[in-house]
């Protein structure tokens, strides 16, 4: 990658941006199929960005809304409807990969693929520092807009090479590049695994959209097309995009990404009390206090965990789902967004809510570090993260129970 300027910071430029073996040809056509597959697999690494990125300051956030009898959805729930979204988004990349012949190909749960914060957005010009930080309106506005916001309208502005103006000219490149490898190869799709494809069990209740199964350009394209409208919005810039955006309804409607980060930078979507979460943390950061360290591990192999459970699916044949049977597939798919929206968030919150003494000799909440955690393989990771829990439980009790934590860690999946 090159840049024109001397203000790039070389050590924030994530070296899969950079490696021969990975780097895309931004900002030229695509015109071989080596170089689209490379453009979905920058995608996918794109879309895992965003999880962190958008769930760390959803933590922060110390109610789950300004009050109950105010009106809208506040910051919260606008947060966790975006991040549903971008799972979706994550998905339907690897659907296309999965089409093309290449979902054997990638894994999300590999400590490659996961990214380190600080970080430079991949392809963005100017270049967009990325962090995880407490909410608040200034980084909700100076990134986070920052990193949905559509590409200017008028003449383009000149990017140097190696860089797109924004996620929606990324998009736009690939699907021109679809377009033209379709015309010009007989058998592109020849390859594709349908039954291995994400496409049920998702629920989002503040947002919209649905898996597609990707067979063809038009499929491909319908694809791509909610990726990129609920995220900036349509072409035309409406404050608002169909639920749906492959069967529009008249009146149901929600807002992209970058209006719906926008209602909460203006103060429209109160954000409400926030705890006071360090920036960027590492677990290296909790090294003196053996409480959080251990609620900081449990986290990180949950959410390795999480994304595993993605790659078992993708590894599963969806069968028929018939009357007394039971569909290993299924359960996975109504598992993983469970166990994410269920175990994961519950332990972020515990230690959110948990003071830490941090090496500058300050007193902050601790965050969770979304680092790589080795899991010990299929059959074996479910007892893993129960042992894990128990050793959590023991400096924080609420982790056990009914319904709790560690009887949700019991309820997954054997095999996975």
């Amino acid at each position: 990658m090159t840049a024109t300027t001397s203000a790039i910071d070389e050590t924030l430029i994530p070296t899969f941006l950079t490696d021969e073996a990975t780097r895309v040809n931004a900002g030229e056509p695509i015109t071989t199929r080596e170089e689209l597959i490379k453009h979905l697999k920058q995608a996918a690494r794109l879309e895992t960005i965003t999880i962190p990125m958008y769930l760390y300051p959803s933590f922060s956030i110390a109610s789950r809304g300004y009050s109950q009898w105010d009106p809208g959805m506040g910051a919260f729930r606008l947060i966790r409807s975006i991040v549903v979204e971008e799972m979706l988004h994550l998905c339907l990349v690897r659907n296309l990969l999965v089409a093309l012949g290449e979902g054997d190909r990638i894994k999300f749960y590999d400590e490659k693929f996961m990214p380190s914060f600080p970080m430079y957005m991949p392809h963005r010009w100017p270049p967009l520092e990325l962090h995880m930080g407490p909410c608040s309106r200034e980084l909700v506005r100076d990134v986070f807009m920052e990193f949905e916001k559509p590409a200017p309208k008028g003449r383009p502005q000149p990017v140097p090479e190696g860089w797109y103006p924004s996620i929606g000219k990324f998009y736009e490149a690939v699907g021109k590049g679809l377009k033209l490898l379709d015309s010009q190869i007989a058998d592109l799709w020849k390859s594709n695994k349908p039954h291995l494809q994400y496409v049920a069990a998702y629920w989002n209740k503040d947002g919209g959209g649905e898996p597609v199964q990707i067979k063809d350009l038009k499929t491909a394209q319908d694809a791509l097309k909610i990726i990129v409208d609920q995220g900036e919005g349509t072409k035309d810039n409406k404050l608002s995009v169909p639920i749906d955006p492959l069967k529009p309804v008249p009146g149901l409607d929600e807002m992209p990404h970058y209006i719906k980060f926008k209602r909460i930078a203006d103060g429209v979507e109160p954000i409400g009390p926030v705890w006071p979460l360090p920036t960027d943390p590492e677990a290296g950061l909790y090294a003196d206090d053996h409480a959080v360290t251990s609620l900081n591990t449990l986290f990180n192999a949950v959410y390795c965990y999480v994304l595993h459970m993605i790659d078992v699916i993708y590894q599963t044949p969806r069968n028929d789902i018939q009357p007394g049977k039971q569909s290993p597939r299924y359960h996975y798919e109504r598992t993983f967004m469970a166990t994410m929206q269920g175990i994961l968030v519950s332990i972020a919150e515990m230690m959110a809510a948990t003071q830490v003494m941090v090496p500058q000799a300050m007193v902050v909440h601790a965050g969770p570090t979304f680092e790589f955690h080795k899991l010990p393989g299929s059959g074996k990771n479910k007892q893993h993260l129960m042992k894990l829990c128990d050793a959590a439980m023991v400096h924080f009790p609420q982790l056990g129970g009914d319904n709790s934590v560690r009887w949700l860690i019991s309820k997954l999946p054997d095999e996975v």
